[in-house]
């Protein structure tokens, strides 16, 4: 397995690469004619989660993908806050984070453990999967190296949010037996989301339904991405009692507060209907934008349905803060 010396250098050092290429699925120079609008859930959702035959309480985290951004300190890290403890203040902010360094590099147990150490007891990893696993046609190689990875999500223990594997945009619905024969082999005790992302997956009704069903059958979370310019991977369809939300703004447009409380509307209808978790996590150009719309998502949350869920607590409070 791959060792790694520093765990905060590494999981940071993709920062600048992961955020080009975040922002580059769905992008749009021009989001004024973009119809934001949810669409409603697909038929199945609501059988998925009232058909539950066990019961659980309602976890909900709110994150985003980077705690090794500077733009965070004044922000909700102290001036002069040295790189090391980076992890620990982001922990004391967000409950959870999307780990994007494992989609570059295996991590070792041992890295694992001192992200745990350095993380309040209740903040949750959400690893994405390699691509040495995702980004393999076949999974051959993939399957060799789940086998490498396995020992460190496990390590994660009870800090393990959901593993997520983002497939690329080139991975079409023919190649679709090799994912799902993968995920026959794929551990039981671990939770994983899927998250397509070539049009074809939802261009055909039919297809896209054997899909899902397969990750019902499977005990596969999906992802839901809401982004401007890929409307049709906001595909509304949940494959059990967990979803992973990945919410991408546009620098605090206005839009971006109305697409929140949407979403909040729609997560207090799956809480009725008994959603297990929930995690939403925030992405933005610059990561202190993200404490800005994950604090009026926390309080529209706490507001709309009843949780007590803790936001971010910016150093200062600007003006826009205090609108809300």
């Amino acid at each position: 397995m791959t060792q790694v010396s520093n765990p905060d250098k590494t999981a940071n050092a993709d920062s600048s690469f992961h955020v080009f290429v975040c922002m580059k699925f769905g992008k749009l120079a021009d989001i004024s004619r973009v119809n934001f609008t949810l669409p409603p859930d697909h038929p199945a959702t609501q059988q998925v989660l009232e058909n539950q035959t066990t019961s659980a309480t309602l976890r909900v985290f709110v994150g985003s993908a980077r705690w090794g951004e500077r733009d965070l300190i004044g922000k909700i890290y102290p001036p002069k806050t040295p790189a090391k403890e980076y992890l620990t203040h982001y922990s004391q902010h967000f409950s959870t984070i999307e780990l994007n360094s494992t989609h570059y590099q295996l991590p070792s147990v041992d890295q694992v453990i001192q992200w745990k150490e350095k993380a309040e007891d209740s903040f949750t990893f959400c690893p994405k999967l390699p691509q040495s696993i995702s980004h393999q046609g076949d999974f051959g190689q993939g399957i060799y190296a789940t086998e490498q990875l396995t020992p460190a999500l496990r390590a994660f223990s009870n800090q393990l949010g959901i593993s997520f594997m983002q497939l690329p945009p080139t991975f079409h619905p023919q190649q679709g037996k090799s994912l799902f024969n993968y995920l026959e082999y794929w551990p039981q005790d671990i939770p994983l989301a899927i998250e397509f992302r070539h049009p074809d997956w939802f261009s055909e009704p039919r297809i896209q339904d054997r899909a899902f069903q397969l990750l019902e059958e499977l005990k596969v979370s999906t992802v839901i991405t809401d982004t401007a310019g890929r409307r049709d991977v906001v595909h509304m369809r949940l494959t059990n009692p967990s979803v992973m939300i990945r919410f991408v703004g546009n620098r605090l447009h206005h839009t971006d507060y109305l697409r929140i409380d949407t979403w909040v509307e729609r997560i207090k209808k799956w809480i009725t209907q008994g959603i297990q978790e929930v995690y939403f996590i925030v992405h933005q150009p610059e990561e202190a934008l993200c404490v800005d719309l994950s604090i009026y998502l926390v309080r529209r949350l706490n507001q709309e349905c009843g949780l007590g869920l803790s936001a971010p607590q910016p150093l200062s409070i600007g003006e826009q803060q205090e609108l809300f």
